[in-house]
């Protein structure tokens, strides 16, 4: 009740005229008022490439006049040596979010970049451009972020580690869901606004309140992110004509819930943007190697089966990524020239067998086992041209997993690579619906008695980030885990690594 009063007086301060007060609902609108800045939601950078970067911010702007933003590009945190400039007009289309990507820069070089307005300065930015002769790649990677779930010591965390290239956030960025609906009963994080989120001004409040968070906004200031969506940046379990968490007599049409939630994700994350605004997209890093990143949700996965016993498994005309996505995947792996071949991914890649005394909870068909027929496709594209050194990054499953990428758990022919599974930076753990002898019992059903050979390592129980190096000898992953996500902390509790060989 008082954060709602205290709105009104907002709003009969700046008048109900402001621009704000058609962009975002009035909770965030109070919130972003009090930073007295025209930048409350800090400032971003992502996908970057040999010679050019996205830069983004959003603009808070509470009268309707509305002027031009300028942005620099420099060399040095001075600014003595601008080497792009620019300006850009807000639109009220856009959310008054700014995006532009900034061409001609030199290559792997480490940048500084501000928007102006109005004479105020934002938040000094710095970013990296992809090296054109790169002989190490230094990556990290997160996912499942849910605001509710707890504070953001992962993020915190990650800032402060060195020399990273790139961000790579697999999805989850934020979560659609009602306050309450899916929340750690110990925390009063609740979700703005305080609904399920369905509008043009409901996913525009939502991703304000992430952004509004000072872990994952000195994050995003810091590196560059390269991002993809998963589910929950729609709704639950998505696929391409529906998702579990949409009704569409209480949530109205599907396809224009889904184009707004495209269109605000695009306007939020530092994307690079397109016509048909579309996540699919490669990155490369010189001739060590070479970055795909795939839409598992909107472009052309079919609807999820019901359990593993459905017939239609087994359907030869369901897919995960679609014909063209799958093609596209297919041949830019069989055909890079690159040490590496990552895969930014969704939901788990790898097959895996099932403990029967888990049985009382399904397996879920939302993973790429409820899509055997495309993935076993993929595979045997792969193997009969040879490829080697592919690594699959993924994330939604709130674990952390090391497998060692192959057809099958007893594939004696061998792996051509590895898939590694980020924890959650907040999102519920199995610890956090079992207690300690479960969840230890549980890893140990998956792993014993040569249930899964390729499973190199399980943990049910951490969040937290992986770190990843790339040389032309060898792939490392790092797994790090932060102490709680109940409270603020600045510990890091366990580390695990696992190394991959190059062939």
């Amino acid at each position: 009740m008082l954060k709602h009063l205290f709105a009104l007086f907002i709003l009969i301060q700046t008048g109900t005229s402001g621009i704000s007060q058609d962009i975002f609902c009035a909770e965030i609108d109070s919130m972003a008022q009090l930073s007295k800045s025209y930048f409350p939601f800090g400032v971003a950078s992502g996908d970057p490439k040999e010679n050019s970067v996205v830069i983004w911010t959003a603009l808070f702007e509470t009268s309707n006049a509305v002027e031009t933003v300028q942005w620099e590009i420099s060399a040095d945190t001075n600014f003595t040596k601008i080497l792009k400039s620019g300006s850009i007009l807000p639109e009220s289309s856009k959310g008054y979010s700014i995006k532009n990507t900034v061409t001609g820069l030199p290559s792997g070089m480490k940048l500084f970049y501000r928007f102006i307005y109005k004479k105020q300065y934002s938040p000094i930015g710095r970013t990296k451009t992809a090296a054109q002769e790169a002989q190490a790649l230094r990556l990290a990677m997160v996912s499942c972020s849910s605001y509710e779930w707890g504070y953001y010591n992962a993020y915190r965390l990650l800032s402060r580690e060195k020399d990273l290239d790139a961000i790579i956030h697999l999805g989850d960025y934020i979560y659609e869901y009602q306050p309450g609906k899916y929340q750690q009963k110990k925390l009063t994080r609740d979700h703005i606004p305080a609904k399920e989120i369905i509008s043009l001004n409901d996913y525009r409040s939502r991703y304000a309140q992430y952004r509004l968070d000072p872990d994952l906004a000195e994050l995003h200031r810091l590196y560059p992110f390269i991002t993809i969506w998963d589910d929950h940046e729609i709704a639950n379990d998505t696929y391409v004509e529906g998702a579990k968490n949409h009704q569409p007599e209480a949530d109205g049409d599907w396809k224009t819930r889904k184009q707004v939630a495209r269109q605000v994700y695009f306007e939020w994350l530092p994307v690079e943007d397109n016509p048909e605004k579309s996540i699919i997209r490669k990155f490369k890093y010189g001739n060590l190697a070479e970055l795909f990143m795939l839409d598992g949700r909107l472009e052309g996965r079919s609807k999820q089966a019901e359990n593993t016993s459905d017939p239609i498994v087994l359907d030869s005309s369901r897919t995960m990524l679609g014909a063209q996505q799958s093609k596209w995947l297919i041949d830019g792996v069989n055909s890079s020239t690159a040490k590496w071949k990552i895969i930014g991914n969704q939901v788990i890649f790898s097959p895996y067998n099932y403990p029967e005394q888990l049985k009382s909870y399904p397996k879920s068909m939302d993973v790429w086992d409820g899509y055997p027929v495309e993935r076993n496709k993929i595979m045997q594209a792969w193997k009969a041209a040879g490829s080697k050194n592919i690594v699959i990054l993924t994330g939604d499953v709130h674990v952390s997993m090391g497998f060692n990428l192959q057809s099958s758990p007893n594939d004696s022919s061998g792996s051509i690579g590895a898939e590694w599974v980020t924890p959650s930076v907040t999102s519920s753990n199995y610890d956090e619906y079992n207690n300690a002898e479960e969840v230890t019992a549980t890893e140990k059903m998956f792993k014993e008695n040569g249930l899964n050979p390729h499973l190199n390592f399980l943990d049910l129980s951490n969040h937290g980030y992986v770190l990843l190096t790339f040389n032309s000898k060898e792939a490392t992953a790092n797994w790090k885990f932060v102490e709680t996500v109940l409270k603020k902390s600045d510990n890091i509790t366990s580390e695990k690594t696992l190394r991959r060989t190059a062939q």
